[in-house]
C-alpha cells in the first residue's frame, strides 16, 4: 500500500498518516458488493380459491340452550274424594231448581193465559218464584264447576265427578235459558196479550 501524496511505501496497512510527507491516509475503498434482492412475492389470491376457503370453513357452534319440558303425568283412578261429592250434590240440585223453576214458571204463564183454571195462586208471585229458583239453581251450577275443578287437581280420576262436571253443565245452561225466558216472556204477557184475564189474575 502506498502513499497516496508522494508515492510512499506504507509499512502498515492500518496507518493513518504517511510517515514521510505527513498526509492523511484515507481507508481504503472497498468494492461495492452486489446485494441479492428477492423478486417480490405476490400476495393475489384468485376469487375461486377466497370463495372456497370461505366455504370450507366450519360452522359457528351452536349456542342455543335446551329448554326442559315437564312430561304430562297421567293420573290415576281412585275412589271419589270429597270435591268429587260436593261437585255431584251441588250438580243435581242445580238440576232439579231448573226443573222446579220451568213447571212453576211454565204453569204460571199457562193460567194467565187460561184464568179459567181457577189456580188460586197468582201469575206474577209464581213467576217471580220461578225465577229466583233459577238463579238459585244457576249458583249450585257454579259452584259444582268450581268444586269439579278442584277434584281434578287434588284428587284421583272417578266417575261421580265426571257426571258431576256433566249434570253441572247442564244444569247452568238450563237455568241460564229458563231466567232468559221468563224476562223476555213474562212482559209480553204481561202488557201486550188480550187474552189475559182481569188485573187480579196476575196476584
Amino acid at each position: 500500500m502506498f502513499c497516496p501524496s508522494c508515492g510512499e511505501k506504507l509499512t502498515d496497512p492500518d496507518q493513518a498518516f504517511c510517515s514521510k510527507c505527513g498526509s492523511e491516509i484515507g481507508a481504503p475503498l472497498e468494492p461495492p458488493q452486489k446485494t441479492s434482492q428477492s423478486p417480490p412475492v405476490s400476495t393475489y389470491i384468485p376469487i375461486s380459491q377466497q370463495i372456497s376457503t370461505k366455504t370450507s370453513q366450519p360452522p359457528p357452534e351452536s349456542t342455543s340452550v335446551q329448554v326442559y319440558q315437564p312430561k304430562s303425568v297421567k293420573k290415576e283412578k281412585g275412589g271419589p274424594g270429597p270435591y268429587s261429592i260436593k261437585c255431584l250434590i251441588f250438580a243435581l240440585i242445580s238440576i232439579g231448581l231448573s226443573i222446579s223453576g220451568l213447571v212453576i214458571g211454565s204453569s204460571s204463564m199457562i193460567s194467565s193465559i187460561m184464568p179459567m183454571m181457577g189456580i188460586a195462586f197468582g201469575f206474577l208471585p209464581r213467576l217471580i218464584l220461578a225465577i229466583v229458583l233459577n238463579i238459585i239453581g244457576l249458583i249450585f251450577g257454579i259452584i259444582s264447576r268450581v268444586n269439579s275443578s278442584k277434584a281434578g287437581e287434588l284428587e284421583p280420576v272417578n266417575t261421580v265427578e265426571k257426571i258431576g262436571s256433566i249434570l253441572a253443565i247442564f244444569g247452568i245452561i238450563i237455568n241460564a235459558i229458563a231466567i232468559a225466558l221468563a224476562l223476555i216472556i213474562a212482559p209480553i204477557l204481561f202488557f201486550v196479550s188480550d187474552s189475559f184475564g182481569p188485573w187480579d189474575t196476575f196476584f
